[in-house]
């Protein structure tokens, strides 16, 4: 791997011209001597060019050989944050194409030319290097005692990423909050937050056994009343009641993604879920597959409601309700939800709206309104069916970090 060391070069500071350049030249000669690079970059104006030349001498001087392997950047105007961070960062990605070792040195230049060197350095990872020594008249180096010294970055840059990757775990965005965490140096945290947020992309997924294991190895306080949840689902022989609000949260997160479609495809299914869950709870009836004697023996039932479940037979023999059907089975039973559902015009309404959405039967994208109206009139159908609705519904909502 060759080496290649980025240099801004300023003018000097003092009133003698040919002194402060000099000394200038001679401190990041310095810079130059203690890294050996394969190559330098040099950034500046046209002012600049008397620094290098002045560098260039005192480089033979002491080393009795011209210095080579040298490029000089232009920069039209010094004092323009976009033109010095982008010819900067341009040079960094030829050299990383070639595979080279960037250093980047900052001693000298304008206020702009040497922040944007620091950012450069700190979003590409970078070493970031200053010429220091003891100062003199006007704060200046004095010749002599100049040395390289390497700037730690990595600290404020993992701060930078671990900070993006919170702000994307916040968001769901689960796989890019991961690309953040891969790219952090040196936190003592980073695996814990790694396993973090891989159990809540499982859990995003309904991967609950997967989350529960990889959740029960982290230590973050905010999980506490997640894993209850899971370790509660986990365990229970009737899992329905988690499923409803667990699926509640999950359309309420695509809501804040602003994915209405995709909500409501959750809201939809929690309704469906819900008919086939109280038919078998409450009355050991498989939508699925319902068994006319077992309607019979219910004793709740007229002959001629039967006979039109019996019409339903599929070509295989089987009666399959679909969502309407559930519930109309249930009000024929006598049940409050099915009644409540067949009665409920707001609901059909919002049902049909879903229907003609794209990820349904139609063309037609669900508005932000539509998905919130539904996601309410739901949560009033999953609260009458799970005892403690509102609390299951706490327990399974993700963290913020």
């Amino acid at each position: 791997m060759k080496r290649a060391l980025f240099m801004t070069v300023g003018t000097g500071v003092g009133l003698d011209k040919e002194k402060k350049v000099r000394n200038l030249a001679h401190g990041l000669l310095s810079s130059i001597e203690s890294y050996n690079p394969d190559k330098i970059v040099f950034f500046g104006s046209e002012e600049s060019i008397e620094t290098v030349e002045s560098l260039k001498e005192q480089y033979y001087e002491k080393k009795g050989k011209e210095l080579e392997n040298y490029e000089f950047v232009g920069l039209k105007d010094i004092d323009d944050f976009y033109e010095c961070y982008t010819r900067i960062e341009e040079e960094i990605k030829e050299e990383e194409e070639e595979g080279n070792e960037i250093i980047i040195d900052y001693t000298s230049g304008t206020k702009t030319m040497t922040t944007s060197a620091a950012i450069c350095a700190m979003l590409y990872q970078k070493k970031l290097s200053l010429v220091a020594g003891k100062r003199g008249e006007n704060g200046v180096v004095i010749p002599g005692t100049e040395a390289a010294r390497v700037q730690n970055l990595f600290a404020a840059y993992d701060k930078y990423l671990l900070d993006r990757a919170k702000e994307a775990f916040n968001s769901y965005r689960f796989g890019e909050a991961m690309g953040y965490l891969d790219r952090i140096v040196a936190l003592e945290d980073k695996e814990e937050y790694k396993k973090l947020v891989k159990a809540y992309d499982l859990w995003d997924k309904f991967e609950h056994e997967k989350a529960f294991q990889m959740l029960a190895g982290v230590k973050a306080g905010e999980t506490a009343y997640n894993k209850s949840f899971l370790g509660r689902l986990m365990n229970a022989g009737e899992k329905q009641d988690f499923i409803l609000v667990d699926l509640m949260n999950n359309a309420r997160r695509r809501m804040e993604e602003g994915k209405y479609d995709d909500a409501v495809a959750r809201l939809y299914r929690i309704i469906e879920l819900i008919g086939q869950s109280v038919l078998r709870t409450r009355y050991e009836i498989n939508s699925s597959d319902v068994d006319v004697w077992q309607l019979k023996t219910l004793g709740k039932l007229e002959k001629k409601t039967i006979e039109k479940y019996e019409k339903l037979r599929d070509e295989e023999g089987k009666i399959k309700l679909p969502l309407r059907k559930d519930f109309e089975l249930l009000q024929d039973l006598g049940d409050e939800v099915g009644k409540k559902f067949l009665e409920d015009k707001k609901m059909q309404d919002l049902l049909s709206r879903r229907n003609n959405s794209i990820l349904a039967h139609g063309l037609v994208p669900v508005k932000r309104e539509d998905a919130e109206r539904m996601f309410e009139s739901v949560r009033e159908y999953v609260e009458l069916v799970v005892e403690d609705a509102e609390g299951l519904m706490r327990e399974s909502e993700f963290p913020k970090l």
